[in-house]
Order: C-alpha cells, then structure tokens, then sequence
C-alpha cells in the first residue's frame, strides 16, 4: 500500500508540473546558487522551483531546460525534485483561544494557513517571510552562503507578532523526500544526531522518520516509512523511494518574541565531506541522501547531499556563547546577520579584529567578549573614526552608548592558547546590544594585511582543504568548544 501510495503522489506530481508549466499564474521564486549547489526556492520559503517562473531563473541543466529545481548538484541533477516536489515546511501554535492553528507551505502536497508575505532574492540569496493566517505569527526564512563549502544556510525565525497573547506548544516541521541521481527513487537515507536531540533529554526534536511524503501541517500525524526509523539514528537505510522528516518543538513564544535556528542544504563529492561541512556547521540533527550506486552508500560516490539543522539542540542560536548565530558569508572576510535580535552571541571564525556595523538607524549599547576559556586576551575598541575608546577583557562588556555609534571595531583578537592544542578554538563569538531595530548587522574582518583581505578563506575553499582536516582545524566549532 505504501508503494502504490507513493506512486499515485509522483503521478499527481507529475501532472501538477504540467498544469503550471502551461498557465499563466505569476509566482515570485528564485534559482541561487553557492559553488556547486543549486538552491530552488519558492516565495513560500520550501524548496522546487520551476525555471523560469516568475523570472525564478533557469534550471542548471540546458538554458532552456524545464525540470523543477530543489536542490542541484552541478554536472549531477537534483536530489529533492525528480517524482514528487514533496519538500515543505509548517508551523503549528496553540493561541490563547485555546485552537490550534497551523501554517504550512509544500509543491505537492498543498499549502495552507498562510497570508500575506514579502519575497526578495540575489543571486545567491532569497528571503521570504509570511504569517500565519490564525494566529499572530510571522515565519521569515533567508537562505545564502553558509561558512561551509557547498551547502546554503537557511535562517528560520519564528516571531510572536501579539504584543498581549503568548502562543504555546509551537512546533516547526521540515518534510523532504530524497530522490538522489543518478539512482532516483532508489537511495539510502541516513539519520544522525536525533537521539541526542530528542524532546525527552533536553532538545527540540519531538518526532523523527524517513517519511519524506508526511504533509507539511504539524497538526497532522507524520507517520513513517521505515517504523524502525522513528526518533532514532540510522545509517544507510535503504535501497527504498524515502526522504526525511523532522518535528522540532519550541516551547512557548512570549509575546513580541521569537525563536531562530538554521537550516543547512548542500551536497558534497563524499560522503566524508558532507559530515565534514556538518561538523563545520555545528548542526544538531541531520539527514543524508546517498545513491544505489556502487559505493555510495559508503563512500558517497557520484556524491552525498546533506540535509541539516542547527540550534535545535534545546538552546537557543545565540542564548550562549557556546551556541552563537552563525553569520551568512558573501564574500570573503565578510560576514552577514539579517535581522538581528540584539542581546546575542555573533560568531564568525577570528582573524585580527572586526569591525561591527549595523544597518537600519540602530545604534550600539554593549559589546562582550568571550569568557577566558575560549583563549583571547584584551582587546582593543576603537570608535567609527579609528580612536581608541577603550579596552575588554576576556569576559568583560563595555558600553557603547555615550558614543552613539552604528559602527566600531575590535582589535588584537589574539588568541593566548597553543593552536597545536586539539582543543585549540577558531571562532570568536561576540556579545552585542543596541537600541533600534537593525536590518543587517555586518561583521568585516580585519587582518594584518587590511580589512577584509585574503586570510579568511573562502567558503568554498573551507572544507576543501587537504583532505578536509585542515578545514575542521580552521573552523572547529560547537563540537570542540572548552567548557
């Protein structure tokens, strides 16, 4: 039954390409790409584009190519659109009425609860955010280059748009159904970090499965595939048609508060290369979809995409400075936060210093830095002319606001411990405050030689290095950091 059900979706799938290809519905979506991924994304904020709609953009393929775009590896194809453009998200809340609505976007499957919404896209960014049409809540995602090479940083922020209500039991899901070239519909799906993450010992993750084919509303029971692979970690499971889907529970958002975390979608040459790029990241929970080739399953020949999520480990992005929020990368040396929440911990890897910068009229009122554990010294504040303003020392906070700026920097971010110790950290997370509200806070690295120069690698070179250890060393992060 489960088969047949599976092949009546494709096919419903199928001809819902069709229809919309030959309409004339306008559709505001984007076609990005970062190295070899390419990232397909709809005004919703799920993933299956079709080329060209809305100036969405071409399909990798040929110019004139008409295959959805989900999630492309170039000179492979798509690992997430062939069959059914079964990729979507929810968000369920209980709202002080007591109901429990939901909000929920997905190709295939149907969307619902939602109205409104913006939509922006470059070239290797897109930014959607819509609310909820029976509560007050607002879920923005932003995709873009990530600090791993290959794979998109998706930056999902829940918001409680009330300034009275509280919405209780809020719960995001993500539901994806792999389908890896050049063996589609027969793959091997594996499952980390869920057990670790589970609702019952402190994270967010509530449910777990391989059912890439679950509705994308949180109100409706997921189910699974595989019964073996509920809320727990797997590897190589398969030969099946089977993807992935994850339930993470948030708890309670006050009123005017929001919850953020990241999600990661990329591909890799191997599959040592993809956990690679997870390590970098930090995520908590991932998936991985390998082929039936030979070898893949191992070794992640033709390739390995990855499907990760971080912050959902039962703290907060940027609530610790173990656990900061991690920046999107434009170019080399720049680090990007859209839409800030102030109070946090910002965490791009170190070089010699940084200068802070925010967009929107908002002005800074606090910097920290990091406790003494994470191995730096005093450093040095300087105003947006170049003078000194002060000192911090490890763990201390200074403040800003006599000095009304939307700019400063930090100097001498020298790092006292052995970098030949394995614990040895290379990530610098900052504590900032201000007053207003920021559109973008810019982190520009500076280094002896200049502000923003070659020192800090290329996302795309990070993890490409050697055979990738040199990367890990570069940008070692939540899974080394010293207590």
């Amino acid at each position: 039954m489960k088969a047949f059900l599976q092949h009546i979706t494709k096919g419903l799938c199928a001809i819902a390409f069709l229809l919309f290809a030959h309409t004339g519905v306008a559709y505001s979506d984007a076609i990005i790409s970062f190295g070899d991924t390419i990232l397909g994304v709809n005004d919703e904020g799920h993933l299956n584009v079709f080329p060209g709609r809305d100036g969405a953009g071409l399909n990798p393929d040929t110019a004139g190519g008409s295959r959805p775009v989900g999630l492309w590896r170039l000179g492979l194809g798509d690992a997430t659109a062939p069959g059914c453009l079964c990729e979507g998200w929810g968000v369920a809340v209980t709202t002080s009425s007591g109901s429990r609505e939901a909000g929920f976007a997905n190709e295939a499957l149907g969307s619902g609860g939602l109205t409104g919404g913006t939509f922006g896209a470059t070239s290797t960014t897109a930014t959607s955010s819509i609310g909820l049409s029976g509560a007050p809540v607002q879920v923005t995602h932003v995709y873009g280059p990530s600090l791993a090479a290959d794979v998109f940083q998706g930056q999902v922020t829940i918001r409680n748009t009330s300034t009275t209500d509280t919405m209780e039991d809020v719960v995001y899901r993500r539901a994806m159904d792999w389908d890896v070239p050049p063996t589609e519909f027969r793959e091997y799906v594996t499952h980390g970090g869920v057990e670790a993450n589970l609702e019952s010992v402190g994270g967010n993750v509530r449910f777990a499965s391989d059912n890439g084919f679950a509705n994308s509303d949180p109100r409706i029971a997921a189910g699974a595939l595989d019964s073996s692979t509920i809320n727990v970690d797997f590897e190589d499971n398969g030969v099946a048609d089977h993807g992935s889907v994850f339930d993470f529970a948030f708890g309670d958002i006050a009123p005017g508060e929001s919850r953020i975390f990241n999600i990661f979608y990329g591909s890799a040459a191997t599959e040592f290369e993809a956990k690679t790029a997870i390590d970098v990241l930090g995520a908590d929970v991932y998936s991985l979809g390998q082929s039936s080739t030979p070898g893949g399953p191992t070794v992640g020949t033709p390739a390995t995409f990855l499907f990760a999520f971080g912050g959902v480990g039962g703290i907060e992005p940027g609530s610790d400075p173990s656990v900061p929020v991690l920046p999107f990368v434009p170019a080399p040396g720049m680090f990007e936060f859209p839409e800030p929440t102030p109070r946090r911990w910002f965490d791009p890897p170190f070089v010699d210093g940084f200068t802070y910068t925010l967009d929107g009229g908002a002005t800074f009122t606090e910097v920290m830095a990091p406790p003494a554990s994470f191995g730096f010294g005093e450093l040095t504040i300087l105003d947006d002319a170049g003078s000194t303003i002060g000192t911090l020392v490890a763990g201390g906070s200074f403040d800003l606001t006599p000095y009304g700026l939307t700019t400063f920097s930090l100097v001498g971010i020298d790092p006292l411990l052995d970098e030949a110790d394995p614990d040895f950290l290379k990530a610098f997370p900052t504590f900032l405050d201000w007053t207003g509200t920021a559109s973008t806070l810019h982190m520009d690295s500076i280094t002896s030689t200049g502000p923003g120069t070659a020192p800090v690698p290329e996302p795309g070179t990070i993890i490409l290095l050697g055979t990738g250890l040199a990367g890990i060393a570069f940008y070692n992060r939540h899974r080394s950091r010293i207590k």
